[in-house]
């Protein structure tokens, strides 16, 4: 099971956010960046080029959640 750390939180508005995550593992760690629109949707980037193309295009990611626990959850079994 990984833990989860939450390292930077930058505030786009008040109910638009970018957190600095860090999941870790008894062997390794990963960053993910993750856009959380309004408190309803967590979008999910691996790396910072991702976040960027996301805004620049509209480009949606591959993971995304609509309730907070999903992502927790999500990330607490991510394999990285």
């Amino acid at each position: 099971m990984n833990t989860i750390q939450t390292i930077a939180t930058e505030y786009l508005r008040a109910s638009r956010t970018i957190e600095t995550v860090l999941v870790t593992n008894t062997t390794t760690n990963k960053l993910y960046y993750i856009y959380n629109y309004e408190g309803w949707f967590y979008r999910v980037f691996n790396n910072r080029i991702d976040l960027i193309n996301f805004f620049d295009d509209a480009f949606e990611p591959a993971i995304w959640f609509e309730e907070e626990a999903k992502l927790d959850n999500y990330l607490m079994g991510v394999v990285i």
